[in-house]
């Protein structure tokens, strides 16, 4: 169960398990969540689908079922078409990377893989864009790391792994800022093309993406964001 963008809730969690490598896989799983009925204008059901291997799970299609335009009263069944939201081209471009955390070794690992469709600042037609990752602990910036500088491309490719040291209580309290800047080869200040904050004070994907990884100890989690500025 999950928030629309008009919600506003907690977000209780369940998984099906897999579906061993087919393209139309039948799942055929049941859920049971408890709700007041004064509840149900504030509540949508988000269904997230996502392709599994030994190494990762990544967001591939999401989908949203506002309970208000459900007939509650009788069983039902219908069908939702998936959007994938690595293909939307929204704002300023996005940003796919994924997370994971090894608790024995109290490790926090970011995968920066790619971005899409960047948006340059200002009336720029080309920038050489690069991606900073900052751990932030009440607001403040106590952790930064940043991957090479790809030349002259708007859907840049990574693949780049960052690491940071963070004790298992710490996680509830900070957040993970991830931006795309623009290189600048004559010293001044890199101008950043957007960013996406994942951690528990997020909301919506970003709060969900935190969540996954936090429920999937040690199995990197990964999806697409839109970046914001």
């Amino acid at each position: 169960m999950s928030g629309c963008s008009s919600c506003r809730i907690s977000q209780p969690t369940c998984r099906p398990g897999c579906a061993g490598g087919r393209t139309t896989p039948r799942i055929a799983r049941g859920f049971l969540f408890a709700l007041e009925e004064e509840e149900l204008p504030q509540r949508c059901l988000a269904f997230y689908m996502y392709a599994s291997d030994k190494f990762t799970n990544t967001l591939i299609g999401e989908a949203q079922l506002r309970l208000t335009d459900l007939e509650l009263s009788t069983p039902l069944s219908t069908q939702l078409t998936l959007t994938d939201t690595g293909q939307r081209g929204v704002g300023y471009g996005e940003i796919m990377f994924s997370l994971s955390y090894l608790p024995t070794a109290e490790r926090l690992t970011v995968v920066v893989v790619k971005a899409r469709s960047l948006q340059w600042t200002g009336d720029k037609t080309t920038a050489d864009p690069f991606v900073k990752v900052y751990v932030l602990q009440n607001g403040k910036k106590v952790m930064k790391k940043k991957t090479s500088v790809k030349k002259d491309t708007r859907s840049p490719v990574f693949n780049e792994a960052m690491i940071f040291s963070v004790p298992a209580p710490a996680l509830h309290n900070i957040q993970l800022r991830v931006t795309v800047a623009e290189h600048s080869s004559d010293g001044r200040q890199a101008l950043a093309v957007g960013h996406v904050i994942v951690g528990t004070q997020a909301t919506g994907k970003a709060l969900s993406h935190w969540n996954q990884m936090m429920s999937a100890l040690r199995k990197p989690i990964g999806m697409w964001h839109p970046l914001r500025r």
